[in-house]
């Protein structure tokens, strides 16, 4: 105990940041020797982990990409290692993508989301984007802090402008047909459908936008673009080269694909709106691009999204 006590004492002095709790009668000691830890996620978690340490904040990560390159951030062992030793734990957006891992672009099947609960306690604050129900509720339960960038309005509106714009970059790269001269179509009118209609509105010949609801496709009409009711797909979407879907339903199945031009090109910013299998059989070309912000616009969306960590633990004085 003489030896535990000690190290203690050492660490207290060094970090003057630890935690103590008492378990079956003996004092366990747990010293939280960095400001952040940061686990899976894609390349803006691995700006923010750079950011973060410039901006002279101790942080751990564990299983980042590749890109960091600064050797003041150390590399934990495990998400235990990574989760026990710091203040605030940043996951990425979304959180999970199959409620069991936590998302990574390295593909890591064991980044368990039992075990990231299983470290978290009430000293700490969780920073993560599209949180699911039963994640909340558990830190709810155990007095965890826990904040949803997705759930931040500025930032909901910012991501939507980088899918939009990447979005885009992505048809032009993928498709031998000028935007120019073609018609477009945009399935969905919330904050993405409004903002790749937007930015379209000056490369396509034409933009359409396909909606179930009236409001939308009034709005749509007002907006300068033309507008027809989801139950029309299958008879106007051979008018398209270009198509982006929005909506996260299956949305392009088999019968709407059987539809499609041999000339036209899918994007799908959902994981099941497109019947992927369909489109190979038909030769359609077709792709289906999820969090593209972290793939094109990471550097300025890690920027935004510590902008908003950092906003948040001052404001709750956290930090």
């Amino acid at each position: 105990m003489n030896i535990l006590y000690a190290f203690y004492f050492l660490v207290t002095i060094k970090y003057k940041k630890t935690y103590s709790y008492i378990k079956s009668d003996f004092l366990e000691v747990v010293s939280l020797l960095f400001d952040f830890s940061i686990i899976g996620g894609d390349d803006r978690l691995s700006y923010m982990a750079n950011n973060l340490s410039d901006m002279n904040f101790s942080v751990v990560t564990y299983k980042t990409t590749s890109k960091i390159n600064d050797q003041k951030i150390k590399q934990a062992t495990s998400i235990k290692d990574a989760v026990i030793t710091s203040k605030n734990i940043i996951c990425p957006i979304p959180l999970t993508r199959d409620g069991i891992s936590i998302t990574n672009k390295l593909k890591i099947c064991n980044l368990s989301i039992l075990e990231l609960q299983n470290n978290l306690n009430s000293s700490q604050n969780f920073f993560a984007g599209c949180i699911p129900k039963e994640f909340v509720k558990f830190t709810n339960e155990k007095n965890i802090f826990i904040y949803d960038y997705m759930q931040n309005n500025s930032f909901s509106i910012y991501n939507s402008i980088a899918t939009a714009e990447a979005a885009i970059a992505e048809a032009i790269l993928n498709n031998s047909i000028n935007m120019h001269s073609s018609n477009c179509l945009v399935l969905g009118f919330g904050k993405c459908g409004k903002l790749i209609a937007h930015k379209l509105k000056n490369l396509c010949k034409t933009v359409t936008i396909c909606a179930r609801n009236e409001n939308d496709r009034a709005f749509a009409n007002a907006y300068g673009y033309e507008s027809f009711n989801l139950n029309k797909l299958k008879t106007n979407i051979n008018n398209f080269e270009y198509i982006f879907n929005t909506i996260p339903a299956m949305i392009l199945n088999k019968e709407i694909i059987g539809n499609i031009s041999k000339n036209s090109f899918i994007l799908d910013i959902t994981p099941i709106g497109t019947d992927i299998n369909a489109c190979k059989e038909k030769s359609i070309n077709a792709k289906i691009s999820l969090a593209i912000p972290g793939k094109f616009k990471a550097k300025s969306s890690a920027e935004a999204l510590i902008n908003i960590t950092l906003k948040i633990l001052k404001k709750t004085k956290k930090i």
